[in-house]
């Protein structure tokens, strides 16, 4: 009896002490108020940051030159450093990605000092080296995944054996309970794939989000190979339209699919970038928007000066009328009060 009486002060202890996932009612009050600020005084707080804290990655993703980058990387007491920067900011959602940021031996550090600071942490990966990564779960509370397609034409795109490795993160996250979504990029390889895509996302029991391949690789300013063919990229959207309708596990909102639909025509849309939004790259540069600017990063020197300066002095994009990733889309649409994009994200959250 004694010694059942210990294992249950144990495991009590152990509850107590495990990090709890997801937003908490201070957390979302905290965003809550931050948006209040931006919309009705006109502040500038980067609520949502993206890290990207490698190019480095063991796949050779044909839409993407983020390998071919060189540029150095902020060590992980640097990153911690400058994420206590961003916390003061008001940063509350921290995305980690890259590259692949698993090909950094140091990133649980980082992960466990951005939750232990309270933020939202997020981890965009390819999944190959998550099970070995297990234990660094633990600060993490939502993996984004990328799926192409079934087997034999994610592999064309990604590279042999990143189905299956895709599939296993799924199957690890599911079991240690954090909460993941995949991510789709459409293109020249998978305009009729989308069924085979949510099929996957079904069987496994998470949404995915889709969103086009842009004309230029992504991190590169070189054109892209397999950027989609319009009309047949338009009837494709068409098609998940119809699918979210449906009930499909979709994760962009109707007036998100809408949008994207309409690429690579210009088209308006709220920007965030440098207003609640902003992306860090490895060597500690940041940029309002990622996709935007990444010409001038790419020709630009060795950052100076602290976070909150780099932040202060981050040029907005004017005119920019060329938003096709799916996760910003999503924000500026909610920030516009789109009643769908709202319902949608409610549903997603709970």
């Amino acid at each position: 009896m004694k010694m059942k009486t210990k294992m249950k002060m144990k495991t009590k202890m152990k509850m107590k002490t495990k990090m709890k996932r997801g937003p908490s009612a201070r957390h979302a009050l905290e965003t809550l108020a931050a948006l209040a600020k931006v919309r009705l005084l006109g502040r500038k707080i980067p609520i949502f940051v993206e890290w990207n804290v490698t190019f480095r990655c063991n796949l050779r993703c044909r839409y993407c030159a983020a390998f071919e980058v060189d540029r150095p990387e902020l060590g992980a007491e640097a990153i911690c450093a400058g994420l206590d920067e961003l916390w003061g900011l008001g940063t509350r959602w921290i995305t980690f990605g890259g590259g692949e940021p698993l090909m950094r031996k140091d990133l649980g550090a980082i992960l466990e000092h951005a939750k232990q600071r309270g933020f939202q942490v997020y981890l965009s990966t390819n999944g190959w080296f998550l099970p070995q990564r297990r234990a660094e779960l633990e600060w993490i509370d939502h993996v984004n995944l990328s799926l192409d397609g079934g087997p034999e034409i994610h592999d064309a795109v990604r590279g042999d054996g990143a189905f299956d490795k895709t599939v296993d993160a799924m199957a690890l996250c599911n079991e240690q309970g954090v909460p993941a979504s995949l991510q789709c990029v459409l293109s020249s390889y998978n305009l009729d794939a989308i069924d085979d895509v949510i099929a996957v996302a079904s069987e496994h029991g998470v949404p995915v989000m889709f969103q086009p391949a842009t004309q230029r690789l992504d991190s590169s300013t070189k054109p892209n190979p397999i950027a989609p063919p319009v009309g047949a990229y338009r009837e494709a959207m068409a098609r998940l339209i119809a699918l979210k309708k449906q009930g499909a596990p979709i994760r962009n909102s109707l007036p998100g699919l809408r949008h994207l639909a309409r690429w690579p025509d210009p088209t308006p849309i709220w920007c965030s970038a440098g207003i609640v939004t902003c992306s860090i790259e490895p060597d500690g540069t940041l940029v309002a928007c990622h996709q935007a600017q990444i010409g001038a990063f790419l020709k630009g020197g060795e950052p100076t000066g602290t976070v909150r300066d780099r932040y202060a002095v981050a040029r907005i994009p004017r005119h920019c009328v060329q938003c096709w990733c799916a996760p910003v889309v999503e924000l500026a649409l909610l920030f516009s009060l789109k009643p769908g994009v709202i319902r949608n994200a409610l549903r997603t959250f709970l």
